[in-house]
Parts: structure tokens; C-alpha cells; sequence
């Protein structure tokens, strides 16, 4: 997990220039927009969710748009911005993703977000978590790795906030078991641990290398 303070630093050192860390190559590739491709859904993280327009969304659930209106406040300030008019729905309707990204004058796109938004029994719709570029990387490769095993499950299950309220600060709870999720940065390679229970078995544990490095300039421009 990578919370909105090292979000702020990212954004930061984004606006500072070459004499610090440069973060353009930090979600390298527009990660959303791959895993959102809907010509490659076999390595699509969010092929088990459908794409619904914020007018679909929003039109007959006045909580969610309420919920989604004052989450994202913070995000602005921070400089983030909506990806699209769009969010991902889980079948039952009650797991919502919005996906945001932090665009950058001197460094062009720096992060991907994806903001999570669950409704509980009461009906009522809660921030369930962020998902950064870097979790989302994290959890594309897990997907690869599990699915070699079985094509039958589906992961999103084990791999995805559950909808309802979380409280671990360093991963989420899913509809199967759980998800820990934490990523150091560094400039010579930064690493997310991931580790994935069924219940309270581990089924899952990888440190997966980012293959979105941070480089050091040494000079201003």
C-alpha cells in the first residue's frame, strides 16, 4: 500500500525537476489503460468486472455518487484527475472502481490510483481502499501466477477488495480471504510483496520487482 502522504511526495518531486527523483517512468506503459485493453482479457486483472459509464452509476444510486464525490476532493487537491467517465462493477454490483491518475508538467503521467468503493448490508456505499500502479502490478503478476493452476476459479475473489469495510492499513480483505500489499520504494528497485490467504492459508507470497524504476538526476534543468 502506498498511502496519499508518499502520494504527496510523489506529486512533489514530480513538479521539482531533475535534481531530485524523476518519477516518469513510475507507472511507465499507462497501466489502467492496459488492464483495462478489452483485446488482451486473458492477462486483464479487470476483465471479471464490467465498465460502467459515471451516468449508469451514479443515475440511480445517489450514495455511491455522494461517497465518490467527497473521497475524491483529497485526491484533486493532490493533483490526481479521473481517467474517464467511466468505473469498473463487480457482477453483484456492490464492489465499484474508479480509476485516477497524477499527470505532472516536467514528467508527464507519474501514478495510476484505483479508488475502491464497497456497499455494506445497510445499503450504504464506504472507501474501501487505493490501489496503486504499483499494487496493481503486483497483483497482474499474482494473477498470471495462479491462473497456470486453474482457469476455473475466478481470482477476482481472491485478488480484489471485498464490499465492505477494511482496517488493515497494509492490505484489504477479499470475498475468499485476503490481500497484504506493501511496496518499497527506492531508486535502484522498488519491490511489492504480496501475499494472498484463502481463509487463513497463504496460497500466495511473491516480492515482484516493478519494472517501473525511479531514476536519479544530478543535475537542474
Amino acid at each position: 500500500m502506498i498511502d496519499l502522504k508518499r502520494r504527496n511526495f510523489i506529486k512533489n518531486i514530480g513538479f521539482v525537476g531533475a535534481s531530485t527523483l524523476f518519477c516518469g517512468s513510475l507507472v511507465a506503459q499507462n497501466t489502467l489503460k492496459n488492464f483495462s485493453n478489452t483485446e488482451n482479457k486473458e492477462n486483464n486483472i479487470l476483465s471479471k468486472f464490467s465498465k460502467v459509464t459515471f451516468f449508469d452509476a451514479f443515475l440511480l444510486d445517489q450514495s455511491l455518487s455522494d461517497c465518490y464525490k467527497k473521497v475524491i476532493v483529497t485526491w484533486e487537491k493532490t493533483g490526481y484527475v479521473s481517467s474517464g467517465n467511466y468505473c469498473y462493477s463487480s457482477s453483484d454490483g456492490l464492489l465499484k472502481m474508479f480509476p485516477m491518475h497524477l499527470h505532472t508538467q516536467t514528467t508527464g503521467k507519474v501514478d495510476d490510483v484505483l479508488l475502491c468503493f464497497g456497499k455494506n448490508s445497510n445499503g450504504e456505499w464506504k472507501s474501501l481502499r487505493s490501489l496503486s500502479g504499483f499494487d496493481l502490478e503486483a497483483i497482474t503478476v499474482a494473477m498470471n501466477d495462479l491462473k497456470i493452476h486453474s482457469n476455473e476459479v475466478n481470482l477476482s475473489h481472491y485478488l480484489f477488495p471485498a464490499p465492505s469495510q477494511q482496517l488493515n492499513p497494509y492490505g484489504f480483505d477479499t470475498r475468499k480471504g485476503s490481500v497484504y500489499l506493501q511496496t518499497i520504494l527506492d531508486s535502484e528497485q522498488t519491490t511489492t510483496k504480496i501475499i494472498i490467504k484463502e481463509g487463513n492459508n497463504v496460497v500466495y507470497q511473491k516480492e515482484v520487482i516493478s519494472q517501473h524504476s525511479l531514476v536519479v538526476q544530478s543535475s537542474f534543468v
